[in-house]
């Protein structure tokens, strides 16, 4: 996959933390995906990432190899979030990246290789349409991967809100009825997939990506009021690398 020329992050999102420093915050960083502490090589990876430099993290981590997928797809999935302006290169990016982990996913002993997996192709889901998609048989690999994640760790709360918004998107688009026949979707799955993870980590992107979902089961007459009561959540959460900070950001700006 193409990691190069990539857009550098605006200045205001930087953040120069220090190894020891992200050692001493990973458990509150990684809450909600509660992955291991990393060393070495690995933990360079993550540094870069968690300071912004997103194409920096995402070269080290596939010269390191399938243990540093997680680390891979979440850089992708935050330049394409919040960096790239070129739509096209995201939509490429994203399906370069989805395809390369499914190529390397059996060689990964890590839960959070999965779910960074599903995270990566739901973007790229997004990013061509969920119909089209659909038609293509992602629904089915982003479900059947957080299944698998939420069937190891249980406490996954990013795997709960990614499982939430797969009932969602799907129920938003198809309806609820074929939804349902064909695809599992189900509404009180998806609220209760929420709930759980809200518990379970009430970080700034859960609750942006809670709000997003309660707009599409409910609608934006009724959902609207419960959607910008998770924004405003979001917006007065404490950001501790770039990637939040950029999130709070982003929640403050659909509160203008």
């Amino acid at each position: 996959m193409k990691i190069s020329n990539w857009q550098a992050t605006d200045p205001d999102f930087i953040k120069d933390l220090s190894a020891e420093e992200l050692g001493q915050m990973w458990t509150t960083l990684h809450q909600a995906d509660v992955s291991d502490v990393p060393e070495g090589e690995l933990m360079s990876a993550w540094l870069s990432f968690h300071n912004g430099d997103y194409q920096s993290a995402a070269e080290q981590a596939m010269a390191l190899g399938p243990s540093a997928l997680p680390v891979l797809l979440r850089s992708v999935v935050a330049y394409t979030d919040y960096v790239c302006e070129d739509e096209d290169e995201c939509t490429a990016l994203l399906e370069q990246a989805h395809t390369h982990a499914e190529s390397v996913l059996d060689d990964c002993d890590d839960v959070n290789a999965e779910f960074t997996t599903a995270l990566c192709m739901g973007r790229y889901a997004q990013s061509i349409s969920i119909v089209k998609a659909l038609k293509e048989g992602l629904g089915g690999k982003v479900k059947n991967l957080l299944a698998s994640v939420l069937e190891q760790q249980p406490n996954h709360a990013e795997a709960h809100i990614a499982m939430a918004m797969y009932h969602a998107e799907i129920i938003d688009k198809v309806g609820s009825m074929l939804g349902g026949l064909t695809y599992g979707a189900s509404a009180d799955q998806a609220r209760s997939h929420l709930e759980q993870g809200l518990e379970l980590a009430p970080n700034a992107i859960n609750l942006i990506e809670a709000g997003n979902a309660y707009l599409l089961l409910d609608g934006e007459k009724k959902g609207m009021a419960q959607a910008t009561h998770l924004y405003q959540q979001a917006a007065e959460c404490e950001a501790l690398d770039a990637l939040q900070t950029m999130d709070v950001d982003f929640a403050a700006s659909q509160l203008d």
